[in-house]
């Protein structure tokens, strides 16, 4: 996948990191493990609220097993998506992931309250710059929201490498 010569192939090393994760956890019982990468059935499902109006339909229908005749987008969000489960509980770490490929899919925003500044979709992609910085290094904040290619200090606001 994407050319990347990584010491196997790309279903090998999805599930061996599958595993890692696995046995970070205590989990070692190898048909749990089997029975978890063989799932092919299993995939998000969708939101349904009380009151109905703040239900979500199932952000995506990636399932676990590997499937070599995946798009490669398809690939990268299989990956992606167990990697984002991999990194629980490091909350910056997977905000810093989805934000960084747009996976895993999640449910949108349902009660944006941002004006339009941050997408539905995409959510918050950076924290602007705290009030602190614009009164103590006023001219190099300017010279910084200059360089987000003509965006607005807010969140958002693309970073230059958060693009695909």
């Amino acid at each position: 996948m994407l050319g990347w010569n990584m010491g196997g192939t790309a279903e090998e090393l999805y599930n061996e990191g599958i595993k890692s994760s696995f046995a970070l956890y205590g989990i070692q019982d190898a048909n749990t493990i089997k029975n978890y990468l063989d799932d092919n059935m299993n995939c998000p499902i969708a939101y349904k609220a009380v009151s109905g109006s703040q239900s979500a339909s199932a952000p995506s229908t990636i399932t676990i097993a590997w499937e070599e005749s995946a798009d490669e987008e398809e690939k990268l969000e299989r990956i992606i998506t167990q990697k984002w489960i991999a990194m629980y509980p490091l909350g910056q770490e997977a905000w810093s992931e989805f934000r960084r490929t747009g996976y895993p899919k999640i449910f949108p925003i349902i009660d944006n309250l941002s004006n339009g500044l941050i997408n539905d979709i995409d959510q918050v992609c950076r924290i602007p710059f705290p009030e602190s910085e614009y009164l103590g290094n006023g001219p190099e904040v300017e010279k910084a929201i200059k360089l987000l290619g003509g965006g607005l200090d807010n969140g958002g606001t693309k970073l230059w490498w958060d693009v695909k």
